[in-house]
């Protein structure tokens, strides 16, 4: 069975804020569904996103 979480619940489960989910929202780097207008995440999804560390943030090139 699918637990479905919205914005805000997902971001307390992900211990992160909610413009913070938005933003990875916006970059596509979280696994996210549409439901009318408003996103869905669901719990199985973001367990193995952040498992795979799909979270860390790409390191900077020194020049």
């Amino acid at each position: 069975m699918t637990k479905w979480m919205t914005v805000e619940q997902a971001a307390e489960y992900l211990q992160m804020g909610k413009s913070t989910v938005y933003k990875l929202l916006r970059e596509g780097r979280i696994p996210a569904h549409k439901a009318g207008r408003e996103w869905r995440f669901d719990a199985a999804e973001l367990d193995e996103w952040l498992k795979a560390g799909k979270l860390a943030l790409p390191k900077e090139k020194k020049a």
